[in-house]
């Protein structure tokens, strides 16, 4: 984190001050989830001093793997997800005609993470009239994006702190993040869509009911660590398959599964005796397969997932295998492994194209797509048409391509059709990697009319590489050479250089000018 120093200290004052809660309403992108000083000390403040951390998952939606750090990375910190209601758009935006169902804002961060985790705990309302500061000449505002859903849910969640401590129910992050996730409110059937939304909106009333029931269970957190057996890999907090090599075959998975108790839990009065029956469920046994029962101790257990992805089709797969409490299946879901799964499409012809007719977009609308990029591609261009509209209509265009070890590539744009109309992009792309392509009406746009927008959309892909990108001129008479090659089709080819770097040098009398 850029600003470590100063969350640490901020995290200190928390400690003293013998904070409940901690809310953080900002974050930034991050190449290794779950990692860092500033997550050690999180990690000290959430296991060993109880305190309840909550914070934005991001606002760089809506392509998967978006989740910023630390809200969207952390396993100790809920990751909060941005929820627009029908009142909220009606009362708080002013739309002329409100949406018939709530959704998640359009830019709202998605997971999963890197490591496979889901990435967004729970949704909250990602809109408020906010305090600003008095050079904007008023004292409030309307602000949107996952800083205001992240107050909200802590809000939520001081309320639901406030009711336990009143009835004498032990305060614990473990027991509140359980009792939040598990009690919150679906807002889409599609499993896919929990790497969106989380596990659903935030519900206070439910929470309390399960926390109030559970008050006399162990507090206790359950910890995954994940590695794919024969390979040494780093451990995951998921199962994450992307790309067209890792959907041709059958995987198998070691998962180990930790119990986690407070720092200052007693030997013999809470880890000895600890033992759950827990009863493994899987969302998909055609493509899921896991053991029936594990008996789990203080010392963990692990168990084995195989993954066969092999007759899925293809697109974006979320799957979950989750633990039950044998003698207590009020519980819910005790810890779950998410499974993500994306198999791409691989393209042919010269050059490479994706053509999608007839695409039918009304407000809130995403449409993912998933494209083995072909190796040799260098840069991509995209052709879209709307037709048979009415009102103006408002585009998100994403893109993202994951590189091991490196951030991710992303490209981005919004666009506004006041009429139909054809409009062209390019963005660069990196050969071999899958390629997510999310084309989104904006949760609020066209909201008014009863016409969906209609999007033809074209991606053609196109490579050129050379042999040098920096050369160097001393001065000679000789040429210099450049080899270019394109390995997917015949492009046209139009040279251009700049003269960035000019070094002058006296050797043994003699000026030498460098370029």
């Amino acid at each position: 984190m850029e600003t470590g120093t100063g969350l640490v200290r901020a995290l200190i004052a928390a400690v003293e001050h013998k904070c409940d809660l901690i809310n953080m309403s900002y974050g930034e992108p991050a190449l290794l989830p779950d990692y860092g000083r500033f997550i050690d000390i999180v990690n000290e403040v959430v296991d060993k001093h109880r305190i309840i951390f909550i914070s934005s998952a991001g606002n760089n939606g809506p392509a998967l793997n978006t989740v910023g750090a630390p809200g969207g990375t952390s396993s100790s910190i809920i990751g909060i997800g941005a929820y627009v209601s029908p009142a909220m758009a009606a009362g708080a935006h002013c739309v002329v005609q409100p949406p018939s169902e709530g959704m998640e804002y359009t830019w709202s961060s998605r997971g999963p993470t890197a490591d496979g985790d889901l990435g967004v705990s729970i949704s909250a309302p990602g809109g408020a009239v906010a305090p600003v500061p008095t050079w904007t000449l008023q004292s409030r505002m309307l602000m949107n994006g996952t800083s205001m859903s992240s107050p909200s849910a802590c809000g939520g969640v001081a309320l639901l702190v406030s009711a336990m401590k009143a009835e004498g129910i032990p305060v614990s992050p473990y027991t509140v993040r359980k009792a939040i996730e598990n009690t919150a409110s679906s807002i889409s059937d599609a499993p896919e869509e929990k790497l969106t939304t989380g596990h659903g909106l935030l519900q206070v009333d439910r929470a309390y009911e399960y926390a109030r029931q559970a008050k006399k269970l162990p507090l206790v957190s359950y910890r995954i660590s994940i590695s794919q057996v024969g390979k040494s890999i780093p451990k995951l907090r998921g199962i994450y398959l992307r790309g067209s090599n890792s959907c041709q075959q059958t995987s198998e998975w070691t998962v180990q599964l930790n119990p986690k108790f407070h720092d200052d839990a007693s030997n013999l009065e809470q880890l000895v005796p600890f033992e759950e029956c827990l009863q493994l469920h899987s969302t998909d046994s055609s493509v899921i397969n896991i053991p029936e029962y594990i008996l789990l101790t203080n010392n963990g257990r692990s168990f084995n997932i195989v993954v066969n992805p092999v007759n899925i089709s293809s697109g974006l797969h979320y799957y979950e295998v989750y633990g039950m409490d044998c003698r207590a299946p009020w519980r819910g879901p005790i810890f779950r492994v998410p499974i993500t799964i994306i198999k791409p499409i691989a393209l042919s012809g010269e050059p490479p194209v994706l053509s999608l007719s007839k695409l039918y977009f009304k407000s809130g609308h995403i449409e993912r797509r998933f494209i083995n990029v072909p190796i040799g591609a260098s840069w991509a261009e995209v052709t879209m048409r709307t037709s048979a509209f009415d009102t103006p209509r408002r585009f998100f265009l994403d893109t993202v391509q994951m590189c091991p070890l490196k951030r991710p590539i992303k490209w981005e744009s919004v666009v506004t059709f006041s009429s139909p109309s054809i409009k062209n992009f390019s963005f660069p792309v990196e050969g071999g990697l899958t390629l997510e392509l999310s084309i989104a009406q904006f949760w609020s746009s066209g909201n008014a009319s009863h016409e969906p927008t209609c999007v033809d959309f074209e991606i053609v892909f196109h490579g050129i590489f050379i042999d040098q990108k920096v050369i160097a001129l001393d001065g000679s008479e000789s040429p210099m050479r450049i080899v270019a090659r394109s390995l997917l089709a015949s492009e046209r080819l139009v040279p251009v250089a700049t003269l960035n770097k000019v070094s002058q040098e006296s050797i043994e009398g003699y000026d030498w000018l460098f370029f």
